[in-house]
């Protein structure tokens, strides 16, 4: 049976030595029709004493607003990992372990016509942000066999506010929690989570040139079945946003092919000098028998 996580992994970790040791919730979704989609991590550094807060509203035709910052450390023991500054509220809700969750998120957030300006250190118009989302699992909870994180395939809904529009987002999303040393640095990275219009949850992670660690599963109606090998071959821009994007799996598994929708990019920028540029894209997929759906891929390359 492909592993499950514990309803105990939903709440925080004690911290290992490591410097860049970090624990994460991430939230994503997209709307039924794919016009919208919205991502939001939450990141705590508790050896640096601070956490990264990314917040993503982006939709093709539409400028991505990231709000994208430090942020003071939440208290380990509140388990809302609330964030209040100025510019910035933030908060996260278990309300049943592996099954909802709530986010709610208020905030300046920066517009940005050009999607990929923020990999360049472009700014952007700042705009006003909200979200009130529920992520409910539609799917079986997985646990990396190795590494401590889990993905649950979701449906979402709920409102968003950018600027003076109101929207209503109603679609599929994934989230995902982790734990442990994590540098952005050193290796590069292809993660995905698709959400066909059958019911099938698609998840896969590849490194490029290092197919044999793979990770993911294709999902429905409960049966998880686990792959052994991601293969993604990318066309990048020159300006760092990715084309278009294929992706073998196996074993008997369908192929992929992935067509970009609009980006919530993000620059890493390490301590050290090291640059690593995160497009992260809401997706349309088609698979080599023929069916759709939709979601999210982001890729981790480094700038060398």
């Amino acid at each position: 049976m492909a592993p499950q996580p514990d309803a105990a992994d939903e709440g925080r970790h004690a911290p290992g030595p490591e410097p860049l040791w970090n624990e994460s919730w991430y939230f994503d979704a997209v709307s039924a029709s794919g016009d919208l989609g919205v991502y939001a991590r939450l990141g705590r550094l508790p050896n640096q004493g601070v956490a990264l807060l990314t917040v993503c509203v982006t939709g093709p035709g539409r400028p991505s607003v990231m709000l994208a910052r430090e942020v003071p450390l939440p208290d380990a023991d509140d388990d809302t990992q609330a964030v209040t500054v100025d510019g910035a509220r933030y908060r996260q809700s278990c309300e049943e372990p592996l099954r909802r969750w709530r986010l709610s998120v208020d905030g300046i957030g920066e517009a940005h016509a050009d999607h990929a300006a923020p990999l360049h250190g472009g700014t952007g118009v700042p705009t006003a942000v909200a979200l009130e989302l529920e992520w409910t699992t539609d799917g079986t909870p997985y646990r990396w066999r190795h590494g401590n994180r889990y993905e649950v395939p979701c449906r979402v809904a709920g409102t968003v506010r950018v600027g003076e529009e109101q929207l209503t987002l109603a679609g599929v999303g994934q989230r995902d929690h982790s734990w442990g040393a994590r540098d952005w640095w050193a290796v590069e990275w292809m993660w995905s989570a698709l959400h066909l219009d059958d019911g099938t949850h698609l998840h896969a992670v590849g490194i490029p040139g290092v197919p044999q660690y793979s990770v993911g599963y294709v999902q429905r109606d409960g049966l998880v079945h686990e792959l052994s090998t991601v293969v993604a071959q990318d066309e990048v821009a020159p300006d760092g946003l990715i084309v278009r994007c294929a992706v073998a799996l196996a074993p008997d598994a369908p192929d992929l092919a992935v067509e970009p929708l609009a980006f919530g990019c993000v620059r890493l920028d390490a301590p050290d000098g090291r640059v690593s540029w995160f497009p992260r894209a809401l997706c349309r997929v088609r698979t080599d028998d023929g069916r759709t759906g939709l979601g999210w891929l982001e890729w981790n390359r480094l700038q060398r």
